[in-house]
C-alpha cells in the first residue's frame, strides 16, 4: 500500500470517530436537559411555607368566605409551627394583608410587626395550631348602603405544651369594589364541653 493510500484511510477513520464523538456528545445533553427539566419542575414537592408563600392572590384569590377564612387559618398554623426565613414570613403577611378588608388593615398596630412579635411569642410559649376546620358560611345580610357581609365560623385547636383547648372564631368579611371578600376582623370564644 503506498503512503497516500494509508493517509486516505487512515483520514477516513479519523473523521468517523470525532463523527462519531460529536453525535455522542449531542445525544447526552440533549438526554441531560430532558432530566433536569421534568425533576425540578414535576417531582419536586413544595413545603408548607413553599405552598402559601407562591400563592399569588392576583391570579387565584379564595372564590367564598369559607375558603378565604381558610388561607387564614393555614397561614397562622404555619406561622405558629414552621421554620421559615424573614422573606418567607414577608410573603405570608403580605398574603395575609391581601386577605384583610382595607379598613381591617389600616386599625392594626404597626403591621406586619405586631404579627411578627405574635408569632414570636406564640412559639416561645409552645403555642402551635394542630388541626382547624372552616365549619360554616352565613350570607344572609346585604346591608343598606349595598354592602354584602358573610359571617364564617370557624373551629380552632390552640394547643400549648401538651394541652389543647378549643376555640370558636366568627369571622365577619366584607365583598370589596371587585367583588373580593375580605376579612374585617373576628370574635373568639372558648368552646364549651357542651358545646363539643
Amino acid at each position: 500500500m503506498d503512503e497516500s493510500t494509508k493517509n486516505s484511510i487512515f483520514k477516513t477513520v479519523l473523521l468517523m470517530f470525532l463523527a462519531a464523538v460529536v453525535g455522542i456528545s449531542i445525544f447526552v445533553v440533549i438526554t441531560r436537559n430532558g432530566k433536569n427539566t421534568n425533576t425540578t419542575t414535576e417531582d419536586q414537592v413544595l413545603t408548607e411555607v413553599q405552598k402559601i408563600t407562591t400563592i399569588d392572590l392576583a391570579k387565584s384569590y379564595p372564590k367564598t368566605p369559607p375558603t378565604v377564612v381558610d388561607l387564614y387559618a393555614r397561614t397562622m398554623k404555619v406561622l405558629y409551627k414552621q421554620t421559615y426565613t424573614d422573606e418567607e414570613f414577608d410573603k405570608m403577611a403580605a398574603i395575609l394583608a391581601g386577605i384583610f378588608d382595607s379598613e381591617f388593615l389600616l386599625n392594626q398596630s404597626n403591621w406586619p410587626d405586631g404579627l411578627k412579635n405574635e408569632v414570636d411569642e406564640k412559639k416561645k410559649g409552645d403555642y402551635s395550631i394542630t388541626k382547624y376546620e372552616v365549619l360554616t358560611s352565613d350570607l344572609q345580610e346585604k346591608r343598606d348602603n349595598g354592602e354584602e357581609i358573610a359571617n364564617v365560623l370557624a373551629k380552632i385547636n390552640l394547643r400549648h405544651g401538651t394541652s389543647t383547648t378549643p376555640y370558636n372564631y366568627l369571622f365577619v368579611l366584607r365583598k370589596d369594589s371587585e367583588g373580593l371578600w375580605k376579612i374585617m376582623g373576628w370574635t373568639v370564644s372558648e368552646i364549651t364541653d357542651e358545646e363539643q
